[in-house]
C-alpha cells in the first residue's frame, strides 16, 4: 500500500483523475469518514483504521440512513483492484452495458 501520510498532503495528488461526471471525489482530511468506514462491519475486511483509497459504489436510491444504503461494491486499492472496480462499475450501470 502507498504511504498513507504521503498521500494526506492533497498537494501530491494528480487533480482531474476522475474526469466522468457521475465521479464524486471526497477529501476526509480529517479522516471522519474514512475513520467510521474502517470501524463499520460492512467493511471489517479492511486492513487499517482508516479507509483510504478506496472506492464505494452505491445505486442512484442509495440513502444515508444509519449508513448509506444500495452499496453495490467497494474495494481497495482502486489501482490494484481495477478489474473488480470495472464489474462493480457494470453491476451499478445494470446488464445493458456488460461487455
Amino acid at each position: 500500500m502507498p504511504n498513507r501520510e504521503a498521500i494526506l498532503d492533497r498537494s501530491r495528488r494528480p487533480q482531474g483523475l476522475f474526469s466522468d461526471p457521475r465521479v464524486v471525489e471526497y477529501w476526509d482530511d480529517k479522516q471522519v469518514l474514512g475513520t467510521w468506514y474502517a470501524g463499520h462491519p460492512d467493511y471489517e475486511d479492511y486492513p487499517g483504521p482508516v479507509l483510504w483509497d478506496a472506492y464505494l459504489l452505491y445505486g442512484a436510491g442509495s440513502r444515508w440512513q444509519d449508513k448509506p444504503s444500495d452499496r453495490v461494491g467497494w474495494g481497495f486499492t482502486i489501482v490494484q483492484t481495477p478489474e473488480q472496480l470495472r464489474k462493480d462499475l457494470f453491476a451499478t450501470w445494470g446488464s445493458e452495458h456488460d461487455p
